[in-house]
Protein backbone atom coordinates (compact mmCIF):
# COMPACT_ATOMS: atom_id res chain seq x y z
CA UNK A 1 0.00 0.00 0.00
CA UNK A 2 1.56 3.56 -1.30
CA UNK A 3 2.28 6.28 1.01
CA UNK A 4 -0.19 7.96 -1.17
CA UNK A 5 -2.99 5.33 -0.70
CA UNK A 6 -2.02 5.83 3.67
CA UNK A 7 -2.77 9.71 3.20
CA UNK A 8 -5.98 9.27 1.49
CA UNK A 9 -7.18 6.58 4.02
CA UNK A 10 -6.34 8.82 7.06
CA UNK A 11 -7.82 11.96 5.50
CA UNK A 12 -10.63 10.05 4.99
CA UNK A 13 -10.97 7.92 8.06
CA UNK A 14 -9.27 10.06 10.96
CA UNK A 15 -12.06 12.43 11.70
CA UNK A 16 -10.88 13.86 15.80
CA UNK A 17 -7.58 14.02 14.39
CA UNK A 18 -6.19 10.92 16.24
CA UNK A 19 -3.23 10.58 14.79
CA UNK A 20 -2.29 14.22 15.53
CA UNK A 21 -3.57 13.71 19.66
CA UNK A 22 -0.83 11.07 19.52
CA UNK A 23 1.95 13.52 17.95
CA UNK A 24 1.43 14.97 21.30
CA UNK A 25 1.74 12.39 23.66
CA UNK A 26 5.31 13.15 24.71
CA UNK A 27 4.51 17.00 25.67
CA UNK A 28 1.03 16.21 27.02
CA UNK A 29 2.92 14.11 29.67
CA UNK A 30 5.64 16.87 29.96
CA UNK A 31 3.40 19.22 30.48
CA UNK A 32 1.78 17.67 33.57
CA UNK A 33 5.17 16.62 35.18
CA UNK A 34 6.23 20.41 34.84
CA UNK A 35 3.32 21.50 37.40
CA UNK A 36 3.89 22.41 40.63
CA UNK A 37 2.46 19.68 43.14
CA UNK A 38 1.94 20.69 46.81
CA UNK A 39 3.62 17.45 48.99
CA UNK A 40 1.04 15.85 51.06
CA UNK A 41 1.16 12.92 53.48
CA UNK A 42 2.42 9.81 52.75
CA UNK A 43 -0.35 7.17 52.56
CA UNK A 44 -0.63 3.34 53.92
CA UNK A 45 -1.65 2.86 50.63
CA UNK A 46 -3.11 4.06 47.45
CA UNK A 47 -5.97 3.49 45.33
CA UNK A 48 -6.66 4.24 42.01
CA UNK A 49 -10.29 4.41 40.93
CA UNK A 50 -10.92 4.44 36.91
CA UNK A 51 -12.08 2.79 33.77
CA UNK A 52 -10.50 1.95 30.73
CA UNK A 53 -7.62 4.48 29.44
CA UNK A 54 -7.91 6.21 33.31
CA UNK A 55 -7.54 2.86 34.97
CA UNK A 56 -4.75 1.91 32.81
CA UNK A 57 -2.95 5.18 34.10
CA UNK A 58 -3.43 3.20 37.66
CA UNK A 59 -1.46 -0.31 36.97
CA UNK A 60 0.99 1.75 35.19
CA UNK A 61 1.41 3.55 38.53
CA UNK A 62 1.07 0.74 40.66
CA UNK A 63 3.80 -1.30 38.71
CA UNK A 64 6.24 1.29 39.20
CA UNK A 65 5.07 1.35 43.07
CA UNK A 66 6.00 -2.50 42.46
CA UNK A 67 9.16 -1.57 41.36
CA UNK A 68 10.81 1.49 43.43
CA UNK A 69 7.90 2.64 45.51
CA UNK A 70 7.01 2.85 49.44
CA UNK A 71 3.83 1.67 49.70
CA UNK A 72 1.31 -0.36 47.90
CA UNK A 73 -0.92 0.74 45.03
CA UNK A 74 -3.61 -1.11 43.52
CA UNK A 75 -6.25 -0.26 41.08
CA UNK A 76 -10.40 -0.53 41.12
CA UNK A 77 -12.71 -1.42 38.04
CA UNK A 78 -15.88 -0.97 39.76
CA UNK A 79 -18.70 0.39 41.61
CA UNK A 80 -18.35 0.74 45.81
CA UNK A 81 -14.52 0.03 47.01
CA UNK A 82 -12.93 -3.29 48.45
CA UNK A 83 -13.61 -3.90 51.99
CA UNK A 84 -10.23 -3.05 53.59
CA UNK A 85 -9.70 0.15 52.22
CA UNK A 86 -9.24 2.45 55.49
CA UNK A 87 -8.46 6.16 57.22
CA UNK A 88 -4.63 6.21 56.54
CA UNK A 89 -5.14 5.23 52.83
CA UNK A 90 -5.28 7.60 49.30
CA UNK A 91 -8.03 7.46 46.73
CA UNK A 92 -6.96 8.45 43.70
CA UNK A 93 -10.06 9.09 41.24
CA UNK A 94 -9.47 9.46 37.45
CA UNK A 95 -11.90 9.88 34.80
CA UNK A 96 -11.34 12.19 31.80
CA UNK A 97 -14.84 13.36 31.26
CA UNK A 98 -15.59 13.38 34.88
CA UNK A 99 -18.45 11.43 34.56
CA UNK A 100 -17.67 8.03 34.76
CA UNK A 101 -20.76 6.36 36.49
CA UNK A 102 -18.38 3.75 38.07
CA UNK A 103 -15.92 6.25 39.05
CA UNK A 104 -18.07 8.66 40.93
CA UNK A 105 -19.90 5.77 42.60
CA UNK A 106 -16.88 4.79 44.47
CA UNK A 107 -15.54 8.17 44.41
CA UNK A 108 -18.24 9.18 46.19
CA UNK A 109 -18.24 6.16 48.61
CA UNK A 110 -14.69 6.98 50.15
CA UNK A 111 -15.73 10.49 50.88
CA UNK A 112 -18.56 9.57 52.26
CA UNK A 113 -16.49 7.13 54.59
CA UNK A 114 -13.92 10.17 55.11
CA UNK A 115 -11.04 8.78 52.76
CA UNK A 116 -8.61 11.12 51.70
CA UNK A 117 -9.49 11.69 48.12
CA UNK A 118 -7.88 13.03 45.15
CA UNK A 119 -9.38 13.29 41.69
CA UNK A 120 -8.14 14.06 38.18
CA UNK A 121 -10.73 14.85 35.22
CA UNK A 122 -11.08 17.26 32.80
CA UNK A 123 -14.40 18.50 33.97
CA UNK A 124 -17.52 16.70 34.53
CA UNK A 125 -19.41 15.62 37.93
CA UNK A 126 -15.72 15.07 39.39
CA UNK A 127 -14.66 18.31 39.32
CA UNK A 128 -17.05 19.30 42.14
CA UNK A 129 -14.74 16.76 44.81
CA UNK A 130 -12.30 18.96 46.20
CA UNK A 131 -8.78 18.56 45.52
CA UNK A 132 -9.62 18.30 42.04
CA UNK A 133 -6.89 18.38 39.57
CA UNK A 134 -7.51 20.11 35.84
CA UNK A 135 -6.16 18.14 33.01
CA UNK A 136 -7.14 20.09 29.74
CA UNK A 137 -10.18 18.78 27.55
CA UNK A 138 -11.37 18.66 24.44
CA UNK A 139 -9.91 14.86 22.95
CA UNK A 140 -10.82 11.00 23.10
CA UNK A 141 -10.33 10.31 26.37
CA UNK A 142 -7.76 7.20 24.72
CA UNK A 143 -6.05 9.82 23.28
CA UNK A 144 -5.69 11.85 26.62
CA UNK A 145 -3.35 8.99 28.62
CA UNK A 146 -0.18 11.25 28.65
CA UNK A 147 -2.05 14.06 30.45
CA UNK A 148 -3.87 11.57 33.09
CA UNK A 149 -0.87 9.31 33.58
CA UNK A 150 1.11 12.58 34.06
CA UNK A 151 -0.78 14.24 36.37
CA UNK A 152 -1.57 10.92 38.28
CA UNK A 153 2.71 10.37 38.69
CA UNK A 154 3.01 14.05 39.65
CA UNK A 155 0.72 13.84 42.24
CA UNK A 156 2.46 10.09 43.24
CA UNK A 157 5.67 11.73 43.66
CA UNK A 158 4.30 14.70 45.50
CA UNK A 159 3.04 11.92 48.36
CA UNK A 160 6.38 10.08 48.21
CA UNK A 161 5.14 6.78 46.62
CA UNK A 162 7.51 6.64 44.28
CA UNK A 163 10.70 8.59 43.88
CA UNK A 164 11.47 11.42 41.44
CA UNK A 165 12.53 10.95 37.97
CA UNK A 166 13.95 13.33 35.81
CA UNK A 167 11.64 13.61 32.55
CA UNK A 168 13.33 16.77 30.27
CA UNK A 169 15.00 14.20 28.29
CA UNK A 170 12.62 11.32 28.21
CA UNK A 171 10.76 13.71 26.70
CA UNK A 172 12.88 14.37 24.16
CA UNK A 173 13.74 10.56 23.27
CA UNK A 174 9.83 9.99 23.54
CA UNK A 175 9.43 12.37 20.50
CA UNK A 176 12.02 10.21 18.63
CA UNK A 177 10.04 7.37 19.46
CA UNK A 178 6.58 8.95 17.65
CA UNK A 179 8.97 9.79 14.90
CA UNK A 180 9.74 6.20 14.55
CA UNK A 181 6.57 4.79 14.39
CA UNK A 182 4.20 8.10 13.18
CA UNK A 183 3.23 5.66 9.46
CA UNK A 184 2.06 8.91 8.22
CA UNK A 185 4.75 11.21 8.31
CA UNK A 186 8.03 8.48 8.09
CA UNK A 187 8.03 6.60 4.88
CA UNK A 188 10.31 4.20 6.93
CA UNK A 189 8.29 3.85 9.68
CA UNK A 190 7.84 -0.31 10.84
CA UNK A 191 4.41 0.12 11.95
CA UNK A 192 2.00 -0.53 8.80
CA UNK A 193 4.23 -3.32 8.25
CA UNK A 194 3.53 -4.43 11.66
CA UNK A 195 -0.08 -4.09 11.09
CA UNK A 196 -0.53 -5.75 8.37
CA UNK A 197 0.47 -9.04 9.57
CA UNK A 198 -2.10 -8.63 12.49
CA UNK A 199 -5.14 -8.28 10.07
CA UNK A 200 -7.83 -11.57 10.52
CA UNK A 201 -5.65 -12.90 13.17
CA UNK A 202 -6.64 -13.28 16.98
CA UNK A 203 -3.58 -10.58 18.93
CA UNK A 204 -2.19 -13.12 22.07
CA UNK A 205 0.61 -10.62 23.89
CA UNK A 206 2.73 -11.84 26.38
CA UNK A 207 4.36 -8.99 28.91
CA UNK A 208 7.06 -8.97 31.05
CA UNK A 209 5.85 -8.62 34.14
CA UNK A 210 6.99 -5.42 34.63
CA UNK A 211 4.67 -4.24 31.65
CA UNK A 212 1.99 -6.41 32.41
CA UNK A 213 0.09 -3.11 32.43
CA UNK A 214 1.01 -1.84 29.20
CA UNK A 215 -0.23 -5.31 27.96
CA UNK A 216 -3.58 -4.57 29.46
CA UNK A 217 -3.39 -1.34 27.99
CA UNK A 218 -2.45 -2.18 24.56
CA UNK A 219 -5.18 -4.46 24.71
CA UNK A 220 -7.76 -1.53 25.15
CA UNK A 221 -6.53 0.05 22.65
CA UNK A 222 -6.89 -2.79 20.04
CA UNK A 223 -10.53 -3.36 21.32
CA UNK A 224 -11.20 0.35 21.34
CA UNK A 225 -9.13 1.90 17.99
CA UNK A 226 -8.59 -1.07 15.92
CA UNK A 227 -12.03 -2.43 17.12
CA UNK A 228 -10.70 -6.02 17.21
CA UNK A 229 -10.19 -8.71 19.79
CA UNK A 230 -6.99 -9.12 21.79
CA UNK A 231 -6.04 -10.51 25.26
CA UNK A 232 -2.48 -10.45 27.27
CA UNK A 233 -0.94 -12.60 29.35
CA UNK A 234 2.49 -11.87 31.69
CA UNK A 235 5.88 -13.99 32.02
CA UNK A 236 6.18 -15.99 33.63
CA UNK A 237 2.66 -16.71 34.55
CA UNK A 238 1.60 -17.56 31.26
CA UNK A 239 4.54 -20.17 31.05
CA UNK A 240 1.93 -22.60 33.10
CA UNK A 241 -0.63 -22.54 31.58
CA UNK A 242 -1.30 -20.12 28.12
CA UNK A 243 2.23 -21.78 26.89
CA UNK A 244 -0.07 -24.77 25.92
CA UNK A 245 -2.33 -23.33 23.80
CA UNK A 246 0.68 -21.50 22.01
CA UNK A 247 2.43 -24.52 20.98
CA UNK A 248 -0.56 -26.11 19.55
CA UNK A 249 -0.34 -26.95 15.63
CA UNK A 250 -3.71 -24.30 15.87
CA UNK A 251 -2.00 -21.90 17.18
CA UNK A 252 0.02 -21.01 13.90
CA UNK A 253 -2.70 -20.51 11.84
CA UNK A 254 -4.80 -17.90 13.03
CA UNK A 255 -3.08 -16.26 16.00
CA UNK A 256 -0.48 -13.23 16.09
CA UNK A 257 2.10 -13.03 19.01
CA UNK A 258 3.56 -9.50 20.31
CA UNK A 259 6.30 -9.80 22.96
CA UNK A 260 6.18 -6.67 24.97
CA UNK A 261 10.01 -6.44 26.54
CA UNK A 262 12.21 -4.22 28.33
CA UNK A 263 16.17 -3.93 29.45
CA UNK A 264 15.35 -4.41 32.91
CA UNK A 265 13.35 -8.14 32.64
CA UNK A 266 14.35 -10.79 35.04
CA UNK A 267 17.18 -13.05 33.56
CA UNK A 268 14.98 -15.68 33.73
CA UNK A 269 12.23 -14.12 32.11
CA UNK A 270 14.70 -13.46 29.13
CA UNK A 271 15.57 -16.84 29.03
CA UNK A 272 11.42 -17.97 28.97
CA UNK A 273 11.27 -15.35 25.95
CA UNK A 274 14.59 -16.71 24.20
CA UNK A 275 12.55 -20.33 24.72
CA UNK A 276 9.02 -19.51 23.41
CA UNK A 277 10.63 -17.74 20.34
CA UNK A 278 12.68 -20.74 19.21
CA UNK A 279 9.54 -23.24 19.87
CA UNK A 280 6.42 -21.27 19.00
CA UNK A 281 5.80 -22.44 15.37
CA UNK A 282 3.40 -18.82 14.45
CA UNK A 283 3.59 -17.53 11.25
CA UNK A 284 3.66 -14.01 12.83
CA UNK A 285 5.92 -13.45 16.13
CA UNK A 286 6.81 -9.31 17.01
CA UNK A 287 8.81 -8.96 19.58
CA UNK A 288 8.40 -5.19 20.75
CA UNK A 289 11.51 -4.31 22.70
CA UNK A 290 10.37 -1.16 24.50
CA UNK A 291 13.28 1.02 25.00
CA UNK A 292 13.97 3.35 27.66
CA UNK A 293 17.02 4.14 30.28
CA UNK A 294 13.97 3.31 33.12
CA UNK A 295 10.80 1.38 33.68
CA UNK A 296 8.71 4.48 33.18
CA UNK A 297 10.54 4.92 30.03
CA UNK A 298 10.28 1.79 28.87
CA UNK A 299 6.33 1.94 29.89
CA UNK A 300 5.95 5.11 27.81
CA UNK A 301 7.78 3.36 25.06
CA UNK A 302 4.73 1.08 24.55
CA UNK A 303 2.37 3.48 24.90
CA UNK A 304 3.98 5.43 21.93
CA UNK A 305 4.11 2.37 20.12
CA UNK A 306 0.81 0.24 20.68
CA UNK A 307 -1.07 3.73 20.23
CA UNK A 308 0.44 3.82 16.15
CA UNK A 309 -0.13 0.04 15.99
CA UNK A 310 -3.55 -0.20 16.59
CA UNK A 311 -4.39 3.38 14.88
CA UNK A 312 -2.91 1.80 11.81
CA UNK A 313 -4.67 -1.06 12.07
CA UNK A 314 -8.09 0.71 12.30
CA UNK A 315 -7.11 2.78 9.20
CA UNK A 316 -6.31 -0.76 6.95
CA UNK A 317 -9.73 -2.03 8.34
CA UNK A 318 -11.09 1.46 7.29
CA UNK A 319 -12.11 2.21 10.82
CA UNK A 320 -12.04 5.51 11.99
CA UNK A 321 -9.55 4.88 15.23
CA UNK A 322 -12.15 7.38 17.47
CA UNK A 323 -15.01 5.87 16.55
CA UNK A 324 -16.74 4.22 19.60
CA UNK A 325 -20.47 3.85 19.16
CA UNK A 326 -21.23 0.83 21.06
CA UNK A 327 -19.88 2.71 24.42
CA UNK A 328 -22.25 5.41 23.47
CA UNK A 329 -24.83 3.26 22.71
CA UNK A 330 -24.65 1.78 26.13
CA UNK A 331 -24.38 5.39 28.33
CA UNK A 332 -27.60 6.44 26.45
CA UNK A 333 -29.17 3.03 27.53
CA UNK A 334 -28.16 3.05 31.13
CA UNK A 335 -29.01 6.48 31.57
CA UNK A 336 -32.65 5.93 30.88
Amino acid sequence: MSDLDITGLISKLDTEDMLGYLRNFPNDFSRQMEISEEKGRTPDSALCLGMGGSAAAGDFLASLADSCGTVKVNTWRNYGLPNWIGDGDLLISTSYSGNTEETLDSTSKGVEKGIESVVISSGGLLSDFDKHVQVPSGQPPRSAFGHLFGALLRIAVSRGIIPTEETESLTNRLHETVKEFDFENNPESPTISIAKTLLQREIGIVAAPELNCAGIRFVNQLNENSGVFARSNPLPEMNHNEIIAWTDEEASENQALIFLTWSGMNERVSKRIDWMMDSVEVEVAWQLHCEGESLLEAMLYSCVAMDWISCAIAILRGKDPSAIGAIQDLKTYLSQ
